[in-house]
């Protein structure tokens, strides 16, 4: 195996993961390696993006606050909190929760879903461990997926 290509696969597996198997192929990478690559680079940006997601987060939660105190302070009315787009986004929540998020990364794509994890699920201990088993999952199911349609 090339260092390109594994550099290559292993980014393409964190940017999007739906198309990472496809790419590993495209290197001649076997069935076993398609799987690893894909397993290491998902969970590396997994890793990645939850845990620098909820560190942002936060901060900007802190920066909401400090904010919306000064408004207050001034006699600005403060902001309206619950818009449409935040109901459908707690809908989307409540109906499928932490396990429809984590089948979600060949959908979205691994930083879009590891953020949302951390926005809404950033306080429940088994967050990361089944974004990473998902992701291990997934390598499994798209590896064997595009190896039968190379």
């Amino acid at each position: 195996m090339d260092a390109l290509g594994i550099i290559t696969v292993l980014g393409m597996s964190i940017a999007k993961f739906v198309l990472a198997a496809a790419v590993s192929y495209g290197f001649n990478h076997t069935y076993m390696q398609t799987i690893v690559l894909l397993a290491c680079g998902g969970a590396a940006g997994t890793a990645i993006f939850y845990l620098l997601g909820v560190r942002i987060l936060e901060w900007l939660r802190k920066r909401y606050v400090r904010r919306r105190a000064m408004r207050l302070a001034k006699g600005i009315a403060p902001k309206p909190s619950f818009t449409r787009t935040n109901r459908f986004i707690v809908r989307l929540k409540r109906s499928y929760g932490l396990v429809g998020l984590a089948v979600m990364p060949p959908i979205l794509s691994i930083p879009i879903t590891s953020l949302l994890a951390a926005k809404y699920f950033r306080h429940d201990r088994r967050t990361l461990p089944l974004l990473l088993s998902a992701v291990v999952m997934w390598s499994v199911v798209l590896s064997t997926a595009w190896g039968f349609l190379r």
